[in-house]
């Protein structure tokens, strides 16, 4: 009768176990640390407690991060009020990697970034130009965005794009980004690119949240 007893305690207390996990899966939405998302080895303290900051490391010569584009472009149009969505480009220490990223800075200090990242992702993956020289960056702003060639000459080298290319360059390193694209939720997460990547960024914001009692 002892034995008997306790196997079905044994048999009820492993029920309840598996009920639990179900219901902890149900509630993470099944994403699992490890498999959907990883934790960054130095996480970041945020300026703003109450702001979450998503960061999308990419390169614009990355087949992978030109695919994920527009369900970026999608989610970013609906992202969360208290979310702040950054781009950062990434060299992958190649050379065009390099003219990439300071491309991106030249869009971003001259007020163009918004007129000049799809037509530049376009030329490389759908009009297959290399667009590795500074040269055919100009050419494609003075196109897409109707600057003139003088005005991105005159940013080209300065400071300003300099330091932004340090800066990213920088927290890649931080966040010991190896591949791309990558996103960083919260300055603690990363998530790469999968089918669910934006369901698991959003439960990454709202675990963000609850972790900053916001």
């Amino acid at each position: 009768m002892r034995n008997l007893k306790t196997l079905v305690t044994g048999g009820l207390l492993a029920v309840v176990a598996l009920f639990s996990a179900a219901c902890s899966a149900a509630d993470s939405g099944g994403f699992q640390a490890g498999r959907d998302y990883t934790e960054v080895p130095s996480p970041q303290k945020p300026a703003d407690p109450k702001r979450i900051t998503v960061e999308e490391f990419f390169w614009y010569g990355c087949p992978h991060c030109y695919s994920l584009d527009p369900a970026v472009e999608q989610w970013r149009a609906s992202k969360p009020a208290d979310v702040d969505f950054t781009r950062v480009p990434n060299t992958l220490g190649r050379p065009e990697g390099e003219v990439h990223s300071r491309a991106f800075f030249i869009a971003s200090t001259l007020g163009i970034l918004d007129k000049t990242h799809k037509p530049l992702f376009d030329a490389i993956h759908v009009q297959h130009q290399p667009m590795s020289d500074l040269a055919s960056i100009r050419t494609l702003y003075v196109a897409v965005a109707g600057i003139k060639p003088a005005d991105f000459d005159g940013v080209a080298s300065s400071f300003v794009v300099d330091s932004g290319m340090r800066r990213a360059e920088s927290l890649a390193r931080t966040y010991v980004i190896r591949s791309v694209p990558n996103l960083i939720v919260g300055g603690r997460y990363v998530v790469a690119s999968q089918p669910n990547t934006f369901k698991v960024v959003d439960f990454l914001i709202d675990k963000v949240r609850k972790e900053r009692g916001n």
